[in-house]
């Protein structure tokens, strides 16, 4: 006959506790690891954002458009997230056709994550750049539009 009180041996009874310590000592390293990933893979689209403006900038200068249009197309193909007074356009060696026509896209981007203060980075944003240049297919008139 078995004893009510005879108690099995449970090895597991020492070890309470023990995952719930694991995750709080490594929760702070997930944490920036995650927080990494999502600032780089957002820092990553917004240069590949100017990146493209200042493209799609030198594209319309180069078919003709005066600086006011192509600084508009700069900020359009960005979805907005350039400041108009961040876009450069310049014509180093003049308007003729055939000559180049520049357009210069800088950007401050602010870390979304709270990573910086985590870290104590001295840092919360980047400074990106973006350049492009194209021929002139046509002198820009007054007035000209960029299709």
């Amino acid at each position: 006959m078995c004893r009510l009180t005879e108690r099995r041996p449970r090895p597991w009874l020492g070890q309470r506790g023990q995952a719930m310590v694991e995750f709080a000592l490594m929760l702070p390293l997930l944490l920036i690891v995650l927080f990494m990933v999502v600032d780089f893979g957002v820092g990553l689209t917004r240069w590949i954002q100017i990146t493209n403006a200042a493209g799609e900038g030198a594209r319309c200068g180069g078919v003709g458009a005066d600086i006011p249009e192509i600084t508009q197309r700069v900020v359009d193909t960005s979805n907005g997230i350039v400041d108009p007074a961040n876009v450069s356009v310049s014509y180093p060696n003049g308007q003729s056709i055939g000559d180049s026509v520049v357009v210069d896209v800088d950007y401050e981007y602010d870390l979304i994550t709270p990573l910086g203060r985590f870290l104590t980075l001295t840092f919360s944003s980047l400074s990106m750049s973006a350049s492009d240049n194209n021929r002139l297919e046509q002198v820009p008139p007054s007035g000209a539009t960029c299709q």
